[in-house]
């Protein structure tokens, strides 16, 4: 048995490296997405370690049992921390606090936490030194090249809204050093204990953290504060735990994204790994039919069947293990160059690659089953060849016009519970029956190939041919691939799972990001609204690139105020009705009924939601004139800015004389890119006139993360399609193995090299343009019923079908196509006609 395997292995091994790199990139696949996120985990672990480096124990409040109920204050105190202090084994005890804040640099604003210096100096700055006064600040390395400053510099902290957004005004801390590293949670900034206080945030304790005296474990002192606080009373609602304790906990709540990219990363695997396996199968289906005879003479000379299968399932075996050692070493070149990628352009102490054993394991386990599984029908079938077939001649195989009636049956049965699934998971917005719904649909396709691929190859190479004047190429081309139904049906299967998944990511990020658009374009129709009009603005906007369109509309300066809340302040009043006939409003949800003001409680200075302030009665007072309208909370209205009708709008333009102040209303473009916003507000900011671009930011911000996760996942699907080619190519080689005879035909009747290698070229063809008609379509249902199914009640699900991206996969399958063909076809045209007439 080994022999012949060996045998065999000799005779086909340069018809096996197809399938061998299609296992190779399945197992890398596999292993890289293991090492990759093995390494993110061990960045946020040491990421976590750094945050609570100098300190032994750490005492933390225990979660609330009831997350929604009010909080009744903190366990922690400085009475605790006093309590601590002096316990035997402990050499210091502090109290942290952190709180959040907008801060503001020369070039950004964002959000931070704000939190204590540690005690006894255990964050050492690489530049500058550790803050001491009320006015300094210490911040690490990557969160200071977010803000763009270096030691000496100053930044602004205010407080923030719900939202985020600050208000712009604070006090101005002095970069004091800066610590090397990122967080793990956020951008954070080290403050003394005055300057805390001075901070414009409302601190809430965080941890009491100890520091071990020399020689004392951390876990014996940590028993001793657990006892101390017990014994006075203090234990109730804190948990006491070493430092690693405290870090393993915190990795694990943290661990979550890195437990993700191994899921994906191993679901991503697998889906090549089943087109592997098409490919793998094929080959050696293809691989026994070219040795029939030679099968049969080994039967003639003694080999029994289990010889001749275990033959052939060595043969897999050995192939997969060969196949998955190199995708092993692949997966590790792929997973040191992520990770180096990751340094170089996201955080520059992410973790380098180490050795895991489950990836050593896992990826080749997947890849040897794969491809033995894959080999076992073929197996079986290369133990039924018998003696007499070795006296046979080899000829052209006829075509099998059989319909498999037990594969229509149960692809029917499969893709009627599919559709039902389907379309009740976006009716519903049920994502897991969906989810369900797309799964027995893909199912059914796949299940169903053998019935529907081969007539439909054959049909459309008759239709091409009477086009093309009946060309015998195109039609010998149809005629063998819908002959050998079977291995045409598997190969376009590959072709299909590719473009079908590549094209459901396409079609339901569109309709996704269309839909939030439309969604965020309700609320907020207005992309931007500058607080000014004239010829400076007006300047500003003529050079800009993103700004398509403008309106001024009249928006004077009023004095509003709510019945029942303190605050008030002044606001401009306008109306959308002034600009509805231009394309600037994006939508109606600006559209205010008369006798109601639209504004936001925080213009107000008012500490409440925007539901609370529904119905209250608002005063607008301009010109000595008093207007009250019925208020109409929200927090989508422009900065500064209450929304009225257009009759009231007019009566307060008239109460406010010729003076009136005017806004200035701009349509930003579609494709305009955060930066891009960002630099425009700036240029509005640098004339002295305040703007708000927050729809438009919101949109591109949208536009933004689809686009990543477009790029990522697709790049996720380039190893199934990469696989799917080269199953292509690799049943095409076959083929012309197959048909040496038929070819040698062909040649002796007259046709040219040329013709040769074009109809091997028109046959890949047909399958893929049969597996991207099938593929377009059932993709694009997918991302209709991802995007119904993950859309809110509220929201109406778009369906975009983005016609550049869809043409592009086509050009690239045509090109995909095209060259899977190029070697068969060469050796298709090299075939002589008296060798390849001969039976031997």
């Amino acid at each position: 048995m080994i022999r012949l395997a060996v045998s065999n292995l000799r005779s086909a091994s340069g018809r096996l490296i197809a399938a061998g790199i299609a296992i190779a990139v399945s197992v890398a696949f596999i292993v890289a997405a293991l090492l990759f996120s093995q390494a993110f985990g061990d960045t946020l672990r040491n990421q976590v370690r750094a945050q609570w480096s100098g300190a032994d124990v750490a005492i933390t409040a225990d979660a609330a049992d009831d997350p929604t109920a009010p909080a009744e204050g903190s366990a922690l105190s400085e009475s605790l921390r006093e309590a601590v202090a002096d316990v035997d084994g402990a050499e210091s005890a502090q109290l942290t606090e952190s709180g959040y804040v907008s801060v503001t640099s020369a070039s950004s604003t964002v959000t931070a936490n704000v939190t204590n210096v540690p005690q006894g100096g255990q964050l050492q700055p690489e530049e500058g030194s550790a803050p001491s006064g009320a006015g300094e600040i210490m911040l690490r390395a990557a969160d200071a090249e977010t803000l763009g400053v270096d030691v000496g510099e100053s930044l602004t902290l205010s407080t923030f809204d719900a939202s985020g957004s600050g208000d712009g005004e604070g006090p101005s801390f002095t970069v004091s050093g800066i610590i090397p590293g990122s967080s793990s949670t956020g951008l954070a900034l080290y403050l003394t204990e005055a300057g805390l206080q001075k901070a414009p945030t409302e601190l809430m304790p965080e941890a009491v953290r100890i520091v071990a005296a020399d020689g004392t474990e951390r876990a014996d002192l940590a028993a001793t504060v657990t006892s101390s606080l017990e014994s006075a009373g203090l234990d109730e609602g804190v948990s006491v735990q070493t430092v690693d304790q405290v870090v393993a906990d915190q990795v694990d709540e943290l661990s979550g994204a890195s437990d993700f990219l191994s899921t994906v990363g191993i679901a991503f695997g697998l889906l090549s790994a089943g087109v592997a396996a098409l490919v793998i199968s094929n080959t050696f289906q293809v691989l026994v039919a070219s040795r029939i005879r030679v099968l049969a003479l080994f039967r003639a000379v003694g080999a029994s069947r289990q010889q001749v299968r275990g033959a052939a399932l060595v043969e897999g075996l050995t192939l997969g293990v060969v196949g998955s050692a190199v995708g092993v070493g692949l997966g590790f070149l792929i997973g040191w160059g992520l990770t180096a990628a990751a340094r170089a352009f996201w955080i520059p102490e992410f973790a380098h690659v180490s050795v895991s054993w489950t990836a050593l394991l896992l990826g080749p386990a997947v890849g040897i089953a794969v491809t033995v599984a894959a080999g076992l029908i073929p197996a079986v079938r290369a133990s039924r060849v018998s003696p007499i077939e070795a006296l046979r001649p080899v000829d052209v195989p006829a075509a099998n016009r059989r319909v498999p009636w037990a594969r229509a049956v149960l692809g029917l049965v499969l893709a009627c519970i599919g559709v039902t699934l389907s379309l009740y998971g976006a009716l519903e917005q049920s994502v897991v029956f969906g989810i369900l719904g797309c799964f027995a649909l893909f199912v059914a396709m796949l299940v169903s190939a053998r019935v529907f691929v081969p007539p439909f190859v054959g049909w459309l190479a008759r239709l091409i041919g009477a086009v093309t004047g009946r060309s015998p190429a195109v039609l010998l081309a149809g005629r063998s691939a819908s002959s050998a139904g079977s291995r045409t049906a598997s190969t376009t299967g590959a072709l299909l799972i590719g473009i079908t998944l590549v094209t459901a990511v396409v079609v339901g990020s569109a309709s996704l990001q269309r839909t939030l658009e439309l969604a965020t374009a309700g609320d907020t129709p207005v992309d931007l609204v500058v607080a000014e009009s004239g010829g400076d603005v007006e300047s500003v906007l003529d050079g800009s690139d993103i700004a398509e369109d403008r309106t001024t509309v009249p928006a004077p300066a009023a004095s509003v105020s709510v019945d029942g809340f303190s605050g008030s302040g002044e606001l401009a009043v306008t109306s959308a009705d002034e600009a509805a006939d231009t394309p600037v409003v994006r939508s109606e949800g600006f559209d205010v009924d008369e006798g109601t003001v639209l504004l936001a409680p925080s213009a107000l200075g008012i500490d409440a939601a925007a539901e609370d302030i529904n119905g209250k009665s608002a005063t607008v007072s301009i010109g000595g004139e008093n207007i009250v309208l019925t208020v109409v909370g929200s927090r989508s209205v422009p900065t500064g800015t209450a929304l009225v009708s257009g009759a009231d709008s007019a009566a307060i333009a008239e109460a406010a004389g010729s003076f009136a102040e005017k806004q200035t209303w701009v349509r930003i473009a579609d494709d305009a890119s955060t930066s891009q916003i960002e630099a425009l507000t700036s240029e509005l900011d640098a004339v002295g006139t305040s703007s708000d671009a927050g729809a438009a930011l919101t949109r591109a911000q949208y536009a933004s993360v689809f686009q990543v996760a477009l790029t990522v996942v697709l790049g996720l699907l380039a190893a199934a399609v990469v696989i799917a080619v080269i199953g292509v190519s690799n049943t095409l080689t076959l083929s012309v193995i197959d048909r040496r005879r038929e070819g040698a035909l062909l040649r002796a009747l007259g046709f040219t090299r040329r013709a040769m290698s074009r109809m091997i070229t028109t046959e890949s063809l047909l399958m893929a343009v049969i597996a991207l008609v099938f593929g377009t379509v059932l993709g694009t249902f997918f991302g209709w019923v991802g995007t119904s199914s993950l859309t809110a009640g509220t929201t109406d699900p778009v369906l975009s079908v983005p016609p550049i991206q869809l043409g592009l996969i086509a050009l690239a399958t045509i090109i995909a196509a095209v060259l899977a063909s190029a070697i068969p076809a060469r050796s298709m045209s090299r075939i002589a006609p008296a060798k390849g007439m001969s039976m031997e």
